[in-house]
């Protein structure tokens, strides 16, 4: 009988052993998971077609931010040339926001360094 009364004792704690890791194991992953949600990038870049060419807008958390349907910084109504050149630019403003967390300004060297003819 002695033995029986020790088998069941060892086997419910081996138990709530399991069930103390399992939640642990549970928690952890729940932790995991908000942390790497936390760390997506809440910018986003669209690029869209214009009558001058091509423009992005970056969002913010799914929200607009900057409209920018021209070239920044030159006059006229004149778009990029390209799908590609609207989307570098883009990308290149949200590195600026994330590194300055401000209102970004590109140079023509910039412009002209990610491939933008300018006029």
């Amino acid at each position: 009988m002695l033995d029986a009364n020790t088998n069941t004792g060892h086997s419910s704690r081996t138990n709530l052993i399991r069930k103390g890791l399992l939640l642990i194991m549970l928690g952890l992953a729940i932790l995991t998971a908000w942390v790497i949600y936390q760390r997506q990038n809440p910018y986003q870049v669209q690029v869209f077609s214009t009558p001058g060419g091509w423009g992005y807008t970056i969002l913010n958390n799914g929200k607009p931010f900057i409209h920018q349907p021209t070239i920044p910084g030159q006059p006229g109504i004149v778009g990029f040339a390209t799908k590609a050149e609207a989307q570098r630019v883009g990308e290149r403003v949200v590195e600026k926001i994330q590194q300055e967390k401000v209102l970004p300004t590109l140079t023509n060297n910039e412009l002209r360094q990610l491939g933008v003819k300018i006029p």
